[in-house]
């Protein structure tokens, strides 16, 4: 049997995609979705704390919109509010942060990733604070550019990552400012190792998030 060359492979492949097997390089639109929800214990006042959690997101956001409602009662609730997500398709409207006292919403633009949006509520309640994130985007995948856009997001980075660190900046900021502990309550992907208690502007590892 003949060897075949590289540009007759090609050929095949080409060949292929003409008659029905270009379904196997078909790029597709991919919806993705991140919760998190940690749980900070600190006796550091709300208006401390609001400042901590402006000044993480301000380390990988400059544009975000900052809100602090201001609460419809002075009595702390025994247990945290939450988040509430859009019944829109793919969350369009972002969750709503009712009750919160400090929001932080944004649509950054950011490499691979489409109509990116990132929202943070901030619930105090008796023995500390609860902080909601959420984040969506949409990724290309598949199709002839999925090896040159993987090598891409390894050098540039990813939406992922670029979520994963924007969320947990956050976090760590508001650690290290009020000296609290913070714990993992809810977290969609999984997340792997303990990322909220690594020093502020760590670079998320490729473990910690979803593959390019």
């Amino acid at each position: 049997m003949k060897r075949l060359t590289m540009a007759a492979v090609v050929g095949l492949a080409l060949a292929g995609c003409t008659t029905g097997g270009g379904a196997l390089f078909a790029a597709h639109d991919k919806t993705v979705e991140y919760v998190r929800i940690v749980d900070i214990k600190t006796e550091a006042p709300v208006p401390a704390v609001v400042r901590a959690a402006s000044e993480g997101i301000s380390h990988n956001i400059r544009n975000a919109t900052l809100a602090t409602p201001l609460p419809e009662t002075a009595d702390l609730q025994e247990q945290p509010g939450r988040f509430k997500l859009s019944e829109a398709p793919c969350a369009a409207l972002g969750p709503s942060c009712e009750g919160a006292s400090w929001t932080a919403k944004v649509r950054p633009e950011v490499r691979g990733g489409q109509d990116l949006q990132v929202v943070a509520c901030l619930y105090p309640y008796k023995t500390g604070y609860h902080l909601d994130m959420y984040a969506t985007f949409v990724k290309k995948e598949g199709g002839w550019l999925a090896w040159p856009r993987r090598a891409v997001g390894m050098v540039m980075g990813t939406p992922e990552k670029y979520v994963e660190k924007t969320m947990f900046d956050i976090v760590r900021t508001i650690r290290e400012t009020t000296r609290g502990q913070v714990a993992l309550v809810e977290a969609r992907p999984e997340v792997a190792g303990s990322p909220w208690l690594e020093p502020l502007g760590t670079a998320p590892r490729a473990s910690d998030t979803a593959k390019p």
